[in-house]
């Protein structure tokens, strides 16, 4: 039975060694990027270990102001746009609003019973100490090591999770208690049809309880709807931020290569769509 695999799975020594792969592969990243953050590069190859590492800026935007949602409407694609969670709506708004509900999709989430925090931490503080000790290739050695175990676990974790959940959801089963702690299935706040909510409540519901989706204002503006520059005139930058990236190379080729494609697509979207206002 699914189930039992996976209560298997949490009650052996598996679940603790994801647990604790996940937690060194984080150290190991975190020393890594302190040595190269050292020598000044903001990204740097190690050919012969097939690793690259980067430091990448994210932008965080403020897209709740009253223009950018006036541009979004006047182009007629503020619905599609934006998600609306149901617990943002008020009483009235969701008696009204019950039949376009959208339903969330389950997940199966497993909660271990407290165990000694200031006793993991020790461990995982040993670990780092020890790890202080090794030049960068048996760092990087290492965090291959500990990704390839981390990402193999995962996987069968992940995989035992959906199975898991569709026996729970046939057996209407919401919760199991173990020795190690529980497992649950936890079902999401849905989401609200937003085109129907905007024939309900107009632009204004949209604007007080949605909120914007920028990957698609970017699909919208590579449909020639409005201009990136438009889109930036109207946002604001709230915060940068600067994450570190450990890869292998061919990951990063194969990451690129779909950055390429996404960006091929939205190119052709724009021609089309520049094609189409020619008379």
């Amino acid at each position: 039975m699914s189930i039992d695999n996976i209560i298997h799975f949490v009650q052996s020594p598996h679940y603790e060694e994801m647990c604790c792969s996940r937690s060194r592969v984080k150290i190991l990243r975190q020393l890594i990027s302190e040595y190269q953050a050292s020598l000044g590069f903001q990204r740097f190859e190690w050919t012969a270990q097939n690793v690259v590492g980067k430091f990448v800026a994210t932008k965080q935007y403020i897209t709740e102001n009253y223009q950018f949602y006036e541009l979004l409407d006047s182009h007629g694609v503020l619905p599609k746009v934006i998600r609306i969670k149901w617990n943002r709506l008020n009483e009235l708004e969701q008696n009204s609003l019950q039949e376009c509900r959208l339903a969330s999709k389950p997940y199966l989430r497993f909660t271990p019973k407290r165990i000694a925090q200031g006793q993991n931490e020790e461990v995982l503080s040993g670990y780092k100490n020890d790890m202080a000790n090794y030049d960068i290739y048996g760092l990087l050695d290492k965090w291959k090591q500990q990704k390839w175990i981390y990402s193999r676990l995962f996987d069968q974790w992940t995989a035992l999770r959906v199975t898991a959940l569709k026996e729970m959801l046939n057996n209407s089963q919401s919760t199991i208690p173990l020795s190690a702690g529980k497992i649950s299935v936890v079902i999401p706040d849905p989401c609200v049809n937003t085109n129907s909510a905007f024939q309900w409540g107009g632009s204004e519901l949209l604007q007080r309880c949605g909120k914007i989706d920028i990957d698609q204002v970017k699909l919208f503006a590579a449909k020639g709807y409005f201009s990136m520059t438009q889109v930036r005139k109207n946002v604001k930058i709230l915060d940068v931020r600067t994450k570190y990236i450990l890869m292998t190379l061919t990951s990063e080729r194969n990451m690129m290569e779909g950055m390429i494609q996404q960006s091929n697509r939205y190119s052709w979207m724009n021609l089309r769509s520049q094609q189409g206002w020619e008379v």
